[in-house]
């Protein structure tokens, strides 16, 4: 119905905010079910779209970088690649193609929710003064989320096109192997490491004690354990 009277074919994370006046059975379990909608009503978090696509690209551009080097940057095996190396390539192409499909449809996903988290306080069934705190802490989450959706975009878009036949001929050849070893996402955690006890939190006392960025750092670091 929220959806419906705002003209929206399907409802949105923001319609699900009404969730909280309408779950608990008895007066108690509100402040629980307010919690874990405010954890959880940015699109991809709960499921961590992002995290996993980016260490699968981190994956997937190191395996490049392998084989690249292996050709001395032939990718399409008239300087005499291994036919072997090539499939390798065809394959991790294909992945990161699918990769980068996710991406953008999360990347749309995205930009509609801060496109409803703007004119939130228009909502019909969401009061003014509910409407403000939940812009205010929304807000911020899903700004950041989509800048990291962006680059993880990038970051796809960037390794399928420079493994792909479209960047051919010799002088880039040579160059193949330093421009994937630029895209590696390795580089979004230089500087940053986490004690032994701070990657043995669950996920619920790092959720309290980091946010953003450094919460998505925690994870890429508890994921290498």
């Amino acid at each position: 119905v929220s959806a419906a009277s705002h003209g929206q074919k399907s409802v949105g994370f923001v319609d699900c905010l009404l969730l909280q006046h309408i779950l608990w059975q008895i007066p108690e379990q509100r402040d629980a079910i307010r919690e874990w909608l405010l954890d959880n009503l940015t699109p991809g978090k709960s499921d961590d779209i992002v995290e996993n696509a980016s260490f699968l690209l981190q994956g997937l551009t190191s395996e490049s970088l392998e084989i690249v080097k292996k050709t001395m940057g032939d990718i399409t095996g008239e300087a005499g690649a291994r036919a072997s190396d090539l499939e390798g390539l065809s394959s991790i192409r294909k992945e990161v193609g699918e990769i980068e499909k996710l991406l953008q449809q999360h990347s749309d996903e995205l930009d509609r929710h801060v496109q409803l988290l703007n004119g939130l306080q228009n909502h019909l069934w969401i009061g003014q003064d509910e409407a403000y705190a939940a812009k205010q802490h929304f807000l911020p989450l899903a700004e950041e989320s989509r800048a990291a959706c962006h680059q993880a975009l990038a970051d796809a878009v960037s390794l399928k096109h420079v493994i792909s036949s479209d960047v051919i001929g010799s002088d880039f050849d040579d160059l193949r192997s330093s421009v994937i070893e630029m895209l590696s996402t390795n580089k979004e955690n230089e500087g940053i490491s986490f004690t032994e006890e701070e990657l043995k939190m669950s996920l619920k006392e790092a959720k309290r004690q980091y946010k953003g960025e450094m919460l998505r750092h925690w994870k890429t670091a508890r994921k290498g354990l």
